[in-house]
């Protein structure tokens, strides 16, 4: 009687460990099986990044994600987005893009090498003003302007009106040519400010100019006077 109510506890209490056991596995059959999703690593604008500037890596940082999350055209590397110019706005936290960014600048238009506030600005020369042609986008010029003076009577009066202008383009050409290759153009554009732009105009408009190429590690102004048949009887009798 006693071996039949053992095996009796015995019985029940199996069948309770196989009844959890049971509940527990068609529970788990109920969840989701957890899969790894795959992540990629994407290069995003640490900060706002201005359009038509060069980008930096200051400017940058990575981050990963999951792959379905990242752009068709999202930069994966530092190296395919540093030191290349922005074409548009970049907002922070946003992926940078492949079609936003240009790298090659002999492949962007003249207009991303424009910085903010400044203006590019064209001017016709010749073979004596241009320099004969030695001038190279890059370059340094100064700008001298000859015009009749109407407080000295109309004498003829040359000065120089600006030092240290950037080249930006000579003819068609926005990037520098070997010695080979050079040749005279008709026209240089410089890199200006708006109100360098007026002062240019209403120039060229009053009177002829030349231009004398700088030294490219002379970043000094020089000051120096007008020119006109006072100073330059004196300049003769030294």
């Amino acid at each position: 009687m006693k071996l039949n109510k053992r095996i009796l506890i015995f019985a029940i209490i199996l069948g309770l460990i196989t009844a959890v056991a049971l509940n527990f596995y068609i529970k788990s059959l109920d969840k989701p099986a957890l899969v790894a999703v795959p992540h990629s690593e994407v290069i995003i604008a640490k900060t706002t990044i201005p359009a038509y500037i060069r980008i930096t890596e200051e400017m940058l940082d990575k981050q990963s994600m999951p792959s379905d999350a990242v752009h068709p055209e999202a930069i994966t590397s530092m190296d395919n987005v540093v030191g290349g110019i922005s074409k548009s706005e970049i907002i922070k936290g946003e992926q940078v893009l492949s079609g936003r960014v240009v790298m090659d600048e002999t492949k962007a238009t003249l207009s991303y090498r424009i910085p903010e506030n400044m203006r590019a600005f064209t001017i016709p020369i010749g073979e004596v003003s241009g320099v004969a042609g030695f001038i190279s986008p890059g370059d340094k010029v100064d700008i001298l302007i000859s015009y009749s003076d109407e407080k000295i009577n109309d004498e003829l009066t040359t000065y120089t009106m600006f030092q240290n202008m950037e080249i930006l383009a000579t003819g068609e050409q926005t990037q520098p040519k070997d010695d080979a290759t050079r040749s005279v153009v008709s026209t240089l554009t410089l890199l200006v400010t708006p109100e360098e732009a007026e002062v240019l105009v209403y120039s060229l408009q009053s009177g002829t100019f030349h231009l004398t190429l700088r030294s490219p590690v002379d970043t000094s102004t020089a000051d120096v006077d007008s020119f006109n048949s006072t100073n330059f009887d004196s300049f003769r009798e030294r």
